[in-house]
């Protein structure tokens, strides 16, 4: 079962908390979208529901939204974060399947509450389809331009680039700059990863995707942990330099190296957001589909953060 959450912002983190148990079942799928950067919810299918965070909404808001519900015969169910409504029953007598207070919000949503609700509106439930991995069966060799396939997708960038422009010349950053890219790509390189695009101090490899494992999360956690003895031992900055990294899953058309220009895709657009506009800081940033391919142990390796794009997004823990 699809269930999707449309959140106010400053309800974002409690949320995920209040969804939890429901994440980590396999039986549902859990989308949060922030509700302020959508003018009216995704249309979604008969296998789905809809909770909407009314926080900071004024009554005529509401009433579209619910208009729009009960059009399209969607299920829906409203959180009250604030418990702002005294009439509850109005929601029901208006279709809805669920009505969450902010006294509800503060334990998990169990399975046997979306049970009952499937029971109380006779929701027909089909398996939630698993996401679409187009597998390329013997790696590199099967991979053939401008067919698509899924990879992993591995972005790094080296921080504040304009100071180091600023005390450096040109022709010496470059160098120094290639220095770090050449270290990078042939550590990568040993793990079936290539060079895809590199713009200034900013480079994308790809990695095929298996469909089971990701190794490539292991190199991106040395990189991040071993960043000083990077700096200094195998690059020319002589000193300790700063960089991100940001992974996710997905599928693109595949061109070579070199020959990315006319690409299109969605995919790649959301990992160069996340890895230059959400994470600001330092380290390495994962979303939600490369976490759930990792193992136990790894996954130890990870603390959650906050939402983007409707992913949940994972940072590695600063380990000594």
């Amino acid at each position: 079962m699809n269930i999707t959450v449309l959140y106010h912002k400053k309800n974002a983190s409690s949320l995920q908390k209040t969804f939890g148990t429901l994440m980590k079942s396999k039986k549902y799928s859990i989308e949060f979208i922030d509700r302020d950067e959508y003018n009216k919810p995704k249309k979604t299918t008969a296998n789905s529901l809809y909770y909407l965070d009314i926080t900071g909404l004024q009554q005529a808001d509401i009433q579209k939204y619910i208009k729009y519900f009960n059009k399209e015969s969607m299920f829906y169910g409203i959180i009250d974060y604030k418990n702002t409504f005294s009439d509850i029953a109005w929601f029901f007598h208006n279709n809805a399947c669920d009505y969450i207070t902010k006294e509800t919000c503060n334990n998990p949503i169990s399975e046997s509450r979306i049970r009952a609700i499937v029971t109380f509106k006779s929701i027909t439930l089909s398996e939630t389809p698993q996401k679409k991995y187009i597998i390329a069966r013997d790696s590199w060799k099967s991979i053939k331009p401008e067919q698509e396939y899924t990879f992993c997708f591995l972005l790094i960038e080296i921080l504040d680039v304009h100071e180091l422009k600023k005390h450096i010349a040109s022709e010496h950053l470059d160098s120094k700059i290639f220095s770090f890219r050449h270290f990078v790509e042939n550590t990568l390189n040993q793990l079936d990863g290539k060079l895809w695009m590199w713009m200034d101090a900013t480079g994308l490899f790809i990695f095929p995707f298996d469909g089971k494992s990701l190794p490539a999360v292991d190199s991106a956690i040395r990189l991040t942990v071993n960043r000083s003895i990077i700096s200094l031992e195998h690059t020319l900055f002589n000193q300790i330099i700063h960089y991100r990294i940001a992974m996710h899953i997905g599928n693109t058309v595949y061109q070579p190296h070199g020959k990315t220009g006319t690409i299109i895709s969605d995919c790649i657009n959301s990992l160069f957001h996340l890895g230059q506009k959400y994470t600001a800081d330092e380290g390495l940033f994962i979303t939600e589909d490369v976490y759930n391919v990792l193992n136990s142990r790894t996954k130890g390796m990870f603390i959650q953060t906050h939402l983007f794009e409707g992913r949940q997004i994972y940072r590695c823990k600063n380990i000594i």
